[in-house]
């Protein structure tokens, strides 16, 4: 069972139904090693995933390579650190654009990369000066006057295509999300040769990257819309307690 999810708390009831009806041996999640299941885990799949892993006593397989490992392969591919940092702040500022109508800050998306990711001996953080003329360099438009929904969208969907195709964001997400789904694959085929029954969560665009090997290894899908289920009675007081981790691949 492969969950191509929006991330957030609306692809809860897709998780939900899949171990009530599917009872699965291990769960896999789209998350990096070490990386701390954040807020609560009725908010996000791979928290409530991970929930439920512990609640069925199952274990749990983080199936993305390490944010360091990813750095290393932008790295290596001629990204800088620049470009690194404002891969994640368009992220950062898309989700919280579709939670708020509270625009992001350049001065809070300095201070949420910071807090979160940065590494002094990867590079400079940005400073606010910096931001904005980069980000007017390549977008050809102010930060904090930018619609990141409809940017985020254009850019996902290569529209308008002569500008998206220059853009670092594209370039750099579309070369780590293909590293990151690799991994992903090795994980899911790694998983099949142990277990009868296995799920795995994952962003709609990593499931884009892997369909057609997924489908090679265990045959045509049998498709369900998660916007068609019935009512599922969501774990709405969660936890993350017993869950057990294991490692099936070293990144």
């Amino acid at each position: 069972m492969v969950l191509a999810a929006r991330h957030g708390a609306e692809s809860l009831p897709s998780v939900q139904y899949a171990f009530d009806v599917y009872s699965p041996q291990v769960a896999l999640v789209e998350r990096e090693p070490g990386e701390a299941f954040s807020g609560s885990c009725s908010e996000a799949e791979a928290s409530y995933t991970a929930a439920l892993s512990g609640k069925h006593q199952i274990p749990l397989v983080r199936a993305d390579v390490t944010l360091e490992q990813q750095w290393l392969f932008a790295k290596e591919n001629g990204f800088s650190y620049e470009d690194w940092q404002m891969l994640w702040m368009i992220r950062d500022a898309y989700y919280r654009s579709r939670e708020t109508d509270a625009p992001l800050t350049a001065q809070e998306a300095i201070a949420t990369y910071a807090r979160r990711d940065h590494h002094e001996d990867w590079g400079k953080l940005f400073t606010e000066k910096r931001l904005n003329r980069y980000f007017k360099k390549h977008y050809k438009q102010d930060f904090e006057e930018t619609n990141f929904v409809q940017l985020f969208q254009d850019l996902m969907n290569i529209c308008p295509e002569k500008w998206v195709v220059k853009t670092p964001f594209y370039k750099l997400n579309n070369a780590t999300s293909l590293a990151r789904s690799q991994f992903m694959l090795e994980n899911i085929a790694a998983a099949l040769n142990q277990y009868d029954v296995v799920f795995i969560e994952m962003g709609a665009g990593h499931f884009l990257d892997l369909a057609q090997a997924l489908q090679e290894m265990i045959g045509q899908p049998q498709v369900i819309d998660g916007r068609q289920l019935p009512p599922q009675p969501v774990w709405k007081d969660c936890s993350l307690e017993g869950v057990r981790e294991i490692t099936l691949l070293e990144a």
